[in-house]
């Protein structure tokens, strides 16, 4: 039984296990509920209407929410089944004060790979320094057949807010 939100097992796995991209698939399964992190030399942000972007050196957390999680305005209700037990929820911003500093520090951008489909809008967890880039609505990955590039497609893309500690120290 996992009492602590240091004790999820939030490992770092192979990045095509980690967002579903094994096998042949003709759609992203809404069932799959995997977690964990990868470093991503590069990754593409896509939206609707615009060309992807490329974030390079990527730190990776692929994380879910609840169907029916709580709509905050500056928070999202994260959502994580258990292996042999049942399933938790944490709020983000308590996750990522544990995990963040867990974490390499050494990469250039953390990109969240989670749906967030109360549109909420994060601050930069204190924990991190790097630009964290997340998504306002559903979150859906995709590896190109051509160049096996890894996109992840979202209605749109933002850059956290900075703290109040990081505007103050610009």
């Amino acid at each position: 039984m996992v009492a602590t939100i240091a004790e999820v097992p939030f490992h770092e796995r192979p990045v095509l296990e980690l967002l579903n991209l094994t096998g042949e698939r003709q759609a992203p399964d809404p069932d799959y509920t995997g977690y964990g992190w990868a470093r991503v030399p590069r990754l593409w942000l896509a939206e609707h209407g615009a060309p992807p972007r490329a974030v390079d050196d990527g730190l990776l957390l692929a994380l879910h929410c609840p169907d029916d999680g709580e709509p905050l305005a500056d928070d999202i209700e994260l959502y994580f089944e258990l292996p042999g037990a049942g399933p938790v929820t944490v709020l983000a911003s308590r996750f990522f004060a544990v995990w963040l500093p867990r974490m390499p520090g050494d990469a250039a951008a953390i990109v969240l790979a989670l749906c967030n489909p109360h549109g909420s809008h994060l601050a930069t967890p204190p924990a991190t320094r790097l630009p964290v880039h997340y998504a306002l609505g559903e979150v859906e990955s995709w590896q190109s057949r051509d160049d096996g590039r890894i996109e992840l497609r979202a209605p749109r893309w933002h850059r956290a807010r900075p703290t109040t500690t990081e505007r103050a120290e610009s």
